[in-house]
């Protein structure tokens, strides 16, 4: 199969379809491409996704990665970022064109597609919260418009992208400090992806368990220590007006690391806690953050024991 203009949607998952579905239905060129099996036909899922309002019911274009020739159009990754050194050496096998939107949680996803030398790349931090009720069947919340900004290419291009991608129900908007909004978003990622499947628990905890606020607390100050120590403006209060904003809107959802870990697959707590723990051992000097890190090392701890 090979497309030239199309949206491709890598991952047609809790994400992925939504997007995709929400995309066709506002008249984009939109192709839903599973990484994850084996070369699979080319065929139409119907996709429903319920919002605030009635649910909406797509059929989406889908593909196995295998299935693709050549890729040439935005290509949107909103896979688990565990894989995306294969995924970034498949890609190039297929001699990929076009700009590259990151849709991951977690700090230095992008790295390997810098290091397979994409042109055009842009990370996106989605403020959504969605979760499959079904086989094709997704709850999906926006909570705010989610910031795309430059990795490496250009405003032109990072304008297109915003553009092509935005629809009512899922807005995009264009951030010219991304570093900002990646480490916003990876601090309170690196308290819902730790501390709710630790608990087991879904993400409203913070917003209605005073001892499940402290623990986000504590993790939050030792993260806004060291957001300081990279010249970034982060405030405590800020995040914490964030995760609980979130956390009161996502009330009654699991978050994707603890149906992960249910379901015995990888998480993505490498490039959250514990890539956070990484960077704040690099500096000169280092700098402790011992929550961080030892609910990063349960929560790998507990998949590792759950895949055994």
């Amino acid at each position: 199969m090979k497309t030239t203009g199309t949206i491709f949607i890598l991952g047609a998952g809790a994400i992925g379809f939504p997007l995709a579905a929400h995309l066709t239905s506002a008249g984009r060129q939109v192709v839903a491409v599973r990484t994850s099996q084996g070369d699979l036909p080319q065929r139409t899922v119907v996709v429903t996704v319920e919002a605030d309002g009635e649910p909406l019911r797509v059929p989406v274009e889908t593909i196995s990665l295998a299935g693709l020739q050549r890729i040439e159009g935005i290509i949107v990754v909103t896979t688990k970022a565990y894989a995306n050194a294969t995924l970034a050496q498949a890609l190039r096998a297929r001699a990929a064109t076009g700009p590259l939107v990151v849709m991951q949680n977690g700090v230095g996803v992008e790295r390997p597609f810098l290091d397979a030398q994409f042109p055009e790349l842009y990370r996106c931090i989605l403020y959504v919260t969605s979760q499959a009720v079904g086989d094709s069947a997704f709850v999906t919340r926006p909570v705010t418009a989610s910031p795309i900004g430059i990795v490496r290419g250009s405003e032109a291009g990072l304008l297109r992208c915003v553009e092509a991608l935005t629809t009512e129900a899922l807005p995009f908007r264009a951030e010219s400090h991304i570093q900002r909004e990646i480490w916003k978003k990876a601090i309170v990622n690196a308290v819902f992806n730790s501390i709710c499947p630790l608990l087991e628990v879904d993400n409203g905890t913070f917003a209605r368990d005073e001892a499940s606020a402290a623990l986000a607390r504590q993790v939050v100050r030792e993260c806004v220590a060291l957001t300081e120590r990279l010249g970034l403006d982060l405030g405590e209060a800020e995040l914490l007006e964030q995760l609980l904003a979130i956390s009161r809107r996502s009330d009654g959802q699991l978050i994707s690391t603890l149906q992960d870990l249910r379901a015995g697959r990888p998480t993505e707590i490498e490039s959250l806690n514990l890539e956070i723990a990484r960077v704040a051992a690099a500096l000169e000097p280092a700098l402790a953050v011992p929550q961080v890190e030892l609910l990063g090392r349960l929560v790998a701890a507990k998949a590792a024991l759950r895949r055994g």
